[in-house]
């Protein structure tokens, strides 16, 4: 039985889901020049009871309040204005010239192969012209590499299906295969580990052994066996973080100077490629090409024009327009003519993020679009299409971030961005029904509940959003429990026998909520990814604030038979803890 109180507290639940004001936080957009900027989004939810079915006549408003919530946390409110650009013939040319990319990024929450069959036709559906496929471990690589692949590994059966998808929806696949930095896939494991620029941290192959082109030769060769009709390849290359830091590297020539040595590295593996693929364009990620002088860049123009090398410049902020100097612009137009942009649909908005932000990814990509109007009507460089880059991990090692599924709305408004320029209301909601979806979308700080759309992977998409409203009802029973069972209770069992009963009472209604959650989620993820995809996220996302109600529920159960205490003092023994670790 649920007393009167407890009756009372389920209403102030329901209260606070309708009124609570929770956290859209934007952090201030750091001024990095190789690390992917991160902005810190609160996860944003919607609360659904256990047993009882969502009244699609009721709707739930959730309003967001940072400063109100978090006042330690740097606020930065959405912009007002989005900069509509002038919706002119001339703009709609401008971007109808651009290929769509949509990056696939596999090293984390890899989708089994049959959602492509839905996924692929999709994104087609709404402009997409290609897809930029990492593969990472989830290729199926033979030989000494199958050492360091991934046990749930597509098979070749699975990338033939995918190529025949992409061909079959008149998409394009760029294979992207990491050939400097982003290797921690490959040197974790200890074959390769003597291969590491820096013995300790396997981020960085080093240039500075011949065995290492071997190995990242081995790599382009299996997956071009796959791919070699492409137009396009991407070797990567961003984010080295070490440099010239093996031992034989002092005997290297031009040691002393990481530009040489870079360009050097990139034209050898583009001239590889080719060799492979005759007349393919190499893409590489371009911000190692930031610290480059224009002046060492065109001692390499005629290798650089030769190897129809193309640059994809990557900025995930919603201000790009401030956030690069105008003289990287000028210097990439000078040397390469045309470039790549590469904007971000999800994964780029905190390593923890869960509920993708859609507001900032547009931002982004109406940003992208007044730099390259810009860029291009004062005849500085031209562009020649962007990738749409969805990270799954911040890297290899990094938990899950914004799995595909939750960020699929967001790839959609940005795909019409890049073909129509800003939205408008009456286009937003156009989109909205396309998706199939009834309710307002989260968008940025206010979600209307219920939200039921249609769109491939919407059953994880709708299971993620209740857990913010889970976790706040947690949190204001926690704080309750704690007042009457308190860690010094539970070790001790000393217990209030009366208020213990109330807590169990008072939590109940929250631990068979967030148990239901638990389980729908684990269903939702099981129509298209493996089963350790939602564990992963569980551990990470959920059972850090679950297993505390748990052990204290547990607890207090076991010693729920006691009627006798020992007299104080309680043997209370304190751990001794070290000065320094």
């Amino acid at each position: 039985m649920v007393n009167s109180d407890n009756k009372q507290h389920q209403i102030e639940i329901e209260r606070s889901i309708l009124s609570n004001h929770f956290v859209k936080n934007h952090l201030l957009e750091k001024d990095i020049s190789v690390e992917k900027n991160a902005i810190d989004n609160n996860r944003v939810i919607n609360f659904i009871k256990p047993t009882e079915k969502l009244r699609p006549d009721v709707q739930r408003v959730i309003e967001f309040n940072a400063k109100n919530q978090f006042q330690n946390i740097p606020f930065i409110p959405g912009r007002q204005n989005e900069r509509p650009i002038n919706q002119n013939e001339n703009s709609i040319n401008f971007l109808s010239k651009l290929e769509r990319i949509v990056h696939i990024d596999l090293k984390g929450a890899p989708p089994q192969p049959h959602y492509f069959k839905r996924f692929i036709p999709f994104i087609k559906q709404f402009g997409a012209t290609g897809i930029l496929l990492e593969y990472e471990d989830m290729f199926p690589f033979e030989g000494r590499l199958a050492e360091a692949r991934h046990g749930n590994a597509y098979s070749a059966d699975d990338v033939n299906m995918i190529k025949s998808l992409a061909k079959q929806n008149g998409l394009k696949i760029i294979p992207l295969v990491q050939t400097y930095g982003h290797l921690e896939w490959l040197l974790k494991v200890k074959s390769f580990a003597h291969l590491r620029e820096v013995s300790d941290f396997p981020q960085v192959i080093t240039p500075c052994l011949e065995e290492s082109y071997q190995v990242i030769f081995e790599m382009l060769d299996q997956v071009i066996k796959y791919h070699s009709d492409v137009t396009e390849f991407h070797v990567g290359c961003d984010e080295v973080y070490y440099k010239l830091a093996h031992e034989k590297c002092a005997s290297m020539p031009n040691s002393h100077d990481f530009s040489q040595v870079f360009i050097q590295h990139l034209v050898k593996i583009a001239t590889y490629v080719r060799s492979k693929i005759p007349n393919v364009k190499v893409i590489f990620w371009d911000d190692m090409m930031h610290g480059i002088e224009e002046q060492t860049l065109m001692q390499f123009k005629r290798q650089i024009e030769k190897l129809e090398l193309q640059p994809m410049m990557w900025g995930y902020m919603e201000n790009v327009e401030t956030y690069f100097q105008p003289d990287l612009y000028v210097k990439y137009g000078n040397v390469f003519g045309k470039i790549w942009i590469a904007s971000a649909y999800k994964g780029a908005s905190g390593e923890l993020a869960t509920i993708t932000s859609i507001q900032h990814h547009y931002l982004n990509h109406v940003s992208w679009i007044g730099v390259m109007k810009e860029k291009v009507s004062n005849k500085i460089l031209d562009f020649i299409g962007i990738a749409f880059t969805g990270w799954s991990r911040y890297d290899h090692f990094l938990t899950l971030c914004d799995i595909l599924p939750q960020a699929i709305p967001s790839l959609v408004f940005n795909l019409q961005v890049m073909q129509y320029g800003p939205l408008d209301d009456k286009k937003k909601q156009e989109i909205t029904k396309m998706l199939g979806c009834s309710g307002q979308i989260p968008w940025d700080g206010v979600v209307n509940y219920p939200v039921r759309c249609n769109f491939p992977g919407h059953e994880v998409y709708e299971a993620m959003l209740p857990l913010q409203s889970l976790l706040q009802a947690l949190k204001s029973d926690m704080e309750f429990a704690e007042k009457y069972v308190s860690p010094m209770n539970l070790e001790y069992a000393y217990l209030h026998k009366k208020r213990t009963t109330e807590v169990l009472e008072r939590v109940q209604y929250t631990y068979s909520s967030m148990v239901d959650f638990k389980d729908r989620f684990i269903e939702a993820c099981n129509t298209m990814f493996w089963p350790d995809v939602a564990n992963e996220w569980l551990l990470v996302y959920f059972i850090p604030h679950f297993d505390p109600l748990y052990n204290m529920i547990a607890r207090v159960k076991n010693l729920s038979s006691q009627k006798v205490w020992s007299p104080r003092p309680l043997p209370i023994k304190l751990k001794q803890y070290p000065k320094y670790f």
